[in-house]
């Protein structure tokens, strides 16, 4: 399986037959509902093995047959990948993208957040995405000022993942209701008291509901916090490993140690490493919704946080982040505007609807596209799509992470599912 990106005046037929395939096919593997093509748009061919894609960057002197005998992948399957590709002009210093064989031996873990409504909407979830996860963090279990937690709608969460053989982990969290509380992550770790009640209410919860597992998911820690967050998560390992019950950390993203940070220093790499069972990195949310228009998961960026935390923690516990939404926003920026969030699916048939082109950013690897609003106004998306999720898969196989963790299940994005099941083996925990 492989991506054909849309060139000017292509239609489903052109490509099929191109391919020697048929128009059902390449529908049915994009869960196509019409026949609207635009240029820049991704498309899961399925035919031959499995691919993820690589950066290349073009050497002086390369030609399109010179580069794929470097890389052994026939010439059309790499202009087929790349929307301006120039054989009579490539251009040194500008970065292609290859289709890269996978592993079929590849076993990686999949997490998924889901926030749960108790209705039949997460047993709908949880169904169509059954087979490429491992966990489902339950999102989220609140930690009160005295230790205890509150009560979450999971019970319909909960039933469908033991049937479908997912592992749920119930997600603690430091939100107050409002925001993630740094005043109330400081007394909930600080106090030895509060501490020893919040770690034993956590695995009773994880008992009596029958979870495998929890997520620790505090944010906005005060840097000075540092050492207590560590405490509290060494003593919670240390309590709940004599019960079987494992334990996860979420943290944000950052590229080197500065214990001082004010969004970053409370998190320890390199001791959290070493006591968690699996780390999940936000690796995502640069782009976000009261900021400029940019990616939400900028590769580059992404890259640069995964480079530092494999030197500090095992890349076996690593779990990258990755986003299954995108967002809207009005432009020109400014101070004070909020995107409106979009998932793929969406993104793309709008951009069918407005007569968009999207373009794939070489640095972040990921699509966007601008258009005129309903009241002519500009705006700008960005999203993630077949090529931009094969660009991270392929970061996941070549620095041996344990997996990938996607924020947040329930915004469709079929061909997600369909390429992370045919690049890797989902581990199940039996």
């Amino acid at each position: 399986m492989f991506v054909h990106v849309v060139k000017s005046g292509e239609s489903l037929f052109s490509i099929a037959k191109l391919y020697g395939g048929t128009v059902e096919r390449i529908r049915a593997a994009n869960e196509l509902e019409g026949e609207g093509l635009i240029p820049g748009m991704s498309l899961l061919i399925p035919a031959g093995p499995p691919t993820t894609l690589r950066p290349y960057r073009i050497q002086e002197g390369d030609s399109l047959n010179s580069i794929a005998r470097l890389v052994g992948t026939p010439p059309r399957i790499i202009q087929a990948v790349n929307d301006t590709f120039d054989e009579q002009n490539l251009v040194a210093g500008e970065t292609i993208w290859i289709p890269s064989p996978v592993r079929s031996d590849k076993v990686i873990d999949v997490n998924g957040f889901l926030i749960p409504t108790g209705n039949e909407a997460d047993e709908e979830i949880l169904a169509d995405t059954s087979d490429c996860l491992t966990y489902v963090s339950v999102f989220n279990s609140r930690v009160h000022a005295d230790g205890t937690l509150s009560e979450i709608p999971d019970q319909r969460a909960l039933q469908r993942a033991k049937e479908e053989n997912i592992a749920p982990l119930v997600t603690v969290t430091n939100f107050d209701g409002t925001r993630f509380s740094s005043e109330l992550a400081r007394t909930v770790i600080g106090h030895p008291e509060i501490r020893k009640k919040t770690i034993e209410n956590i695995l009773n919860l994880v008992e009596a509901k029958g979870y495998h597992g929890v997520n620790i998911d505090f944010e906005h820690l005060y840097p000075e916090d540092r050492f207590d967050y560590n405490a509290f998560i060494r003593a919670l390992v240390k309590a709940g490993r004599p019960r079987g019950i494992p334990v996860a950390v979420t943290i944000g993203p950052k590229m080197s140690d500065d214990p001082k940070n004010p969004w970053m220093g409370a998190f320890d790499y390199r001791e959290l490493g070493k006591l968690a069972d699996q780390v999940i990195l936000m690796t995502f949310e640069w782009g976000w919704v009261g900021g400029p228009p940019m990616a939400i998961a900028p590769l580059n960026m992404v890259r640069r946080v995964l480079n530092y935390a494999s030197t500090v923690m095992p890349p076996d516990k690593i779990m990258m982040g990755m986003a299954l939404y995108g967002y809207n926003w009005p432009t020109p920026y400014e101070k004070g505007s909020r995107a409106t969030g979009i998932s793929p699916k969406a993104a793309v048939e709008q951009a069918i609807r407005t007569k968009g082109h999207i373009h794939f950013h070489a640095e972040s690897a990921a699509p966007m596209y601008s258009y005129r609003g309903p009241r002519d106004e500009a705006r700008q998306v960005w999203f993630e799509d077949a090529r931009s999720v094969l660009a991270k898969f392929h970061v996941v196989e070549e620095m041996g992470l344990r997996g990938i963790s996607y924020w947040m299940l329930g915004h469709p994005f079929p061909q997600n599912w369909t390429l992370l099941s045919s690049t890797f083996q989902i581990r199940k925990m039996g």
